[in-house]
């Protein structure tokens, strides 16, 4: 998947700034911020012992899901 993928605004929950700009290991470009998207569980035909509700980070510029973490979050 290395095309963009563009997100409506209403999704888009909230940009961090970084402390230290880092390279995307995806894309390999130099990011100063991440996006934080918010996850809803829409379906599931049984019964989940998994949240309802949880948060990803993706990189701005190729917006593939970055692995970091957003400590005290809830």
């Amino acid at each position: 998947m290395s095309e963009n993928v563009p997100l409506k605004p209403a999704l888009e929950l909230a940009e961090y700034a970084l402390e230290t700009p880092l390279n995307c290991h995806h894309c390999q470009k130099v990011i100063t911020c991440v996006h934080v998207v918010r996850l809803l569980r829409a379906k599931v035909n049984f019964v989940s012992t998994l949240p309802r509700r949880g948060h990803v980070i993706v990189c701005p510029e190729c917006r593939r899901i970055l692995s970091a973490d957003l400590g005290g979050m809830t």
